[in-house]
C-alpha cells in the first residue's frame, strides 16, 4: 500500500473510531439521574368535582377508626370517669352519647376552608362545638378525685371514706381503656405510627407536587382578583387581625367566603385530594404487609370499643 493510500484510509477510519469511542463512553458511564417523579398509584385517583368534596375519603382512612368510633372512644373515657366519680358521691354531667362533629373528619380543613355555610358565620375561626352537656365546673374536692392529687400536688389516697385509685378517676379510666389505644398498650410505636406517618408524608409531598402548586397559583390569582393575597390555602387568613380575636369580623368572613369560592372555581380541593390519594396508595402498596397488620389492629380496636360500650351499666 502506497503512502497516499494509507493516508486516505486513515481519514476514512478516524470518524468511525471517534464515534465508537463516544458510544463506549456513554455505555460505561451513567448520565445524571432523572428528576424524581411522583410514585405511580396502584390505581390512579380520578379528580373529584367540587360538588363531591363532602364525600371524599383518603385511602389511609381505611386503616383508622371512623369519626363515629373516635367520638365513641372519647365519650367512653368521659363515661368511665363519671361512673368512678359517682361511686364517691359526685355527679359529673356528660353527654348522653357520643357527639360527632365535622372537626372529627380526617379531611376537616386539611385543604383549608371548604364549607360555605360554616365560613359565613365563623370565617377562619374554628366553629364552636355545640355539645349536649355544658362543661362541668369542678369543686376542689371533685378535681382532686378526678386527677388523684390535691391542690398542692400531693397524691390523694382517700375521698369520702374510700380509697382513691392511682391517678384518680381519670387514671382509672385510662387504665381500663389502655387496650383500646393503638398497638393495644398505648405505646404509640410500630404499626400504630404507620397511619400518622403516612398522613404526614403524603400531605407534605402533595404540597410540593407540581400539579398542586399549579392549582395553588390559579387559586391565588382568583383571590387577588377580589383584593386578597395568600400564597396557598394553608396560610390564608393567618395575617388577619381578627383571627386572633374571639370572633371573626366582616372582613375575615368576606375573605373566607372568597377563599371557598375560589377553591370551587379552580377545583383546588379535588385536584389536591387526587394527588395526595395517589401518594397514599403508593405508600400502602409499598408496605402492603404492614398495612394489612394495621387494618387488623384497627378492626380489633373497634371490636374492643364496641364490647366496652356494650358492657357499661345499663348498656
Amino acid at each position: 500500500m502506497t503512502a497516499a493510500a494509507r493516508v486516505r484510509r486513515g481519514r476514512l477510519l478516524a470518524p468511525a473510531l471517534i464515534a465508537l469511542a463516544v458510544t463506549g463512553c456513554s455505555a460505561g458511564q451513567a448520565g445524571p439521574p432523572p428528576a424524581p417523579a411522583p410514585p405511580p398509584a396502584v390505581v390512579a385517583t380520578p379528580t373529584p368535582e367540587p360538588s363531591q368534596v363532602a364525600e371524599l375519603q383518603l385511602p389511609i382512612a381505611e386503616y383508622m377508626l371512623t369519626p363515629q368510633q373516635s367520638a365513641e372512644l372519647k365519650w367512653l373515657n368521659t363515661k368511665k370517669v363519671a361512673i368512678c366519680m359517682k361511686q364517691y358521691g359526685f355527679d359529673l354531667p356528660i353527654a348522653p352519647g357520643p357527639v360527632v362533629s365535622a372537626s372529627d373528619s380526617l379531611l376537616f380543613r386539611r385543604y383549608g376552608l371548604t364549607d360555605p355555610v360554616s365560613v359565613s358565620t365563623w370565617g377562619y375561626h374554628l366553629p364552636k362545638r355545640d355539645t349536649a352537656t355544658p362543661r362541668a365546673t369542678l369543686s376542689p374536692a371533685e378535681n382532686a378525685l378526678l386527677l388523684g392529687r390535691d391542690a398542692t400536688g400531693k397524691a390523694l389516697t382517700s375521698s369520702n371514706g374510700q380509697a382513691v385509685p392511682a391517678g384518680g378517676c381519670q387514671g382509672k379510666a385510662n387504665a381500663e381503656l389502655q387496650s383500646l389505644q393503638p398497638g393495644g398498650q398505648g405505646s404509640g410505636g410500630g404499626a400504630s405510627q404507620l397511619a400518622a406517618q403516612t398522613k404526614a408524608e403524603s400531605f407534605s409531598r402533595s404540597m410540593t407536587d407540581p400539579r398542586v402548586k399549579e392549582v395553588f397559583g390559579r387559586w391565588s390569582e382568583c383571590m387577588r382578583a377580589d383584593g386578597f393575597s395568600a400564597p396557598n390555602p394553608v396560610e390564608a387568613g393567618a395575617d388577619l387581625p381578627s383571627v386572633k380575636g374571639p370572633e371573626p369580623d366582616a372582613a375575615e368572613i368576606r375573605m373566607a367566603q372568597t377563599d371557598v369560592e375560589c377553591k370551587a372555581r379552580t377545583n383546588l380541593v379535588g385536584i389536591w385530594f387526587a394527588v395526595e390519594a395517589d401518594y397514599q396508595k403508593a405508600a400502602i402498596a409499598q408496605q402492603a404487609q404492614a398495612f394489612a397488620a394495621l387494618k387488623a389492629e384497627r378492626d380489633a380496636q373497634a371490636a374492643r370499643l364496641a364490647q366496652q360500650i356494650a358492657g357499661l351499666p345499663g348498656g
